[in-house]
């Protein structure tokens, strides 16, 4: 996975509370920074991602491949991107750099659109589908 490959990416600094006893980011808190960069990714493309009560999405599947420890105010800078469409669903790919370039962590995520309402997973919204694709060269 090339950094060519991304489009989007966002940064978060990390902070004393991301920390385990050994002084470098817990492994769960990188899935909080692809969180991060999922969401700003959403409301970057405009997706109506502010109300997601009625239609959302959930997660199906999160993968994070860990290549490097990250350290108490590294600036890290996470790339997001849209990988496939699917009729219900959609995969995100990650990649995480280190304040030095370094890659940290790689990711995948599966989300499958969702009615809240109705409890049950719907189709991609038409409006998220064309956003996607507009923004996403080759991606249908």
């Amino acid at each position: 996975m090339t950094h060519d490959l991304f489009r989007f990416s966002t940064t978060v600094q990390v902070r004393w509370r991301d920390l385990d006893l050994m002084g470098h980011v817990n492994n769960a808190v990188y899935l909080t920074y692809l969180e991060q960069a999922r969401t700003c990714y959403m409301q970057e493309l405009r997706t109506d991602f502010d109300a997601p009560e009625d239609v959302g999405f959930i997660i199906a599947e999160i993968t994070c491949n860990y290549r490097a420890p990250l350290k108490l105010g590294e600036q890290v800078t996470i790339w997001a991107r849209i990988s496939e469409l699917g009729n219900s669903s959609f995969v995100f790919e990650y990649r995480m750099e280190g304040g030095d370039g370094q890659v940290a962590a790689t990711g995948r995520s599966v989300q499958v659109c969702y009615d809240y309402q109705n409890d049950q997973p719907i189709p991609v919204p038409v409006k998220w589908r064309a956003a996607f694709t507009a923004y996403e060269p080759g991606l249908e």
